[in-house]
């Protein structure tokens, strides 16, 4: 993947992400989505097949709609926390800008724990 522009702005609305970029764009990411690629461990392996995942999606349906608190992890991610549900996964910039534009940010790849 060619590198992303630098991550100016979030501003969280009561149903989505703002993401603004060094480039100018901006993109709108529904707080569902961000907690459907959840990367961590217990989230991630459920998107590895389509039952699973439609399951998972699911789940993210029946949870609230919320506004998560965010915290930034080093200068190189976010993370979400909600109220309920899971709050563990750490959501790296170019996986935001994946998701932001309509990309898989797994690449289609099953869940591998490990060291990246």
């Amino acid at each position: 993947m060619s590198e992303i522009p630098k991550l100016l702005e979030l501003e969280r609305t009561e149903e989505n992400a703002i993401l603004r970029w060094q480039d100018g764009s901006e993109h709108t990411i529904s707080w569902r989505d961000v907690r459907y690629y959840c990367p961590c461990a217990k989230c991630a392996p459920n998107r590895d097949d389509e039952d699973s995942a439609t399951e998972l999606r699911r789940m993210v349906e029946s949870h609230v709609l919320e506004k998560p608190t965010v915290r930034a992890v080093g200068r190189y991610a976010l993370t979400f926390e909600w109220s309920e549900g899971c709050s563990s996964g750490i959501h790296r910039f170019e996986r935001l800008w994946e998701i932001a534009n309509g990309t898989d940010p797994d690449h289609g790849k099953p869940y591998v724990h490990g060291a990246w």
